[in-house]
């Protein structure tokens, strides 16, 4: 079976993607939120989201020319067939995935766990997509994996406070 391949291009926005449901999610679920601190974290993490959008488009700016896949190496088989199932799901393909994910919460606790999911996928896809790019990109990839790793943090940590688990 052949694997599927990506161009630059094409990976650049599915993790636009991911970021955009990811802002929607976190800023619908902080309108929701009853808690003033899930509030709180919500809506900055709605605001990070949005930060990793224009990093992600910056990246997709700097591809050379028409060549959009400069820089990556679009053909590692094990990285290609980890994006195809991941580009499958609901997260990369409906760009409303986040606002609905929101709505269908039945509680904070849910909110919490359901984010907490949606930030290790988004690493998942972040640490293959740093097996694909040029070296000199990189960094922004790794920094981008340190923000989303302390996300899953502040998540866990408030789980804890608010929950007791």
């Amino acid at each position: 079976m052949d694997p599927v391949h990506f161009t630059g291009k094409e990976v650049l926005d599915m993790a636009v993607r991911i970021e955009e449901n990811g802002m929607r999610f976190y800023t619908d679920a902080s309108k929701a939120a009853k808690s003033q601190q899930l509030k709180d974290l919500f809506s900055a993490l709605a605001e990070e989201e949005a930060s990793h959008i224009k990093t992600f488009l910056e990246l997709k700016r700097a591809l050379v020319g028409n060549d959009e896949s400069a820089g990556f190496d679009a053909y590692i088989e094990d990285a290609q067939q980890y994006l195809k199932s991941m580009a499958d799901t609901e997260v990369f393909t409906n760009p409303n995935a986040g606002k609905e994910a929101a709505r269908a919460l039945k509680n904070e606790e849910e909110a919490i766990t359901l984010a907490i999911g949606m930030e290790k996928d988004s690493l998942l896809f972040y640490y293959e997509l740093e097996r694909m790019i040029r070296e000199s990109d990189k960094k922004i990839i790794e920094a981008l994996i340190d923000q989303e790793k302390e996300h899953v943090r502040k998540l866990t940590n408030l789980h804890k406070v608010l929950f007791g688990k």
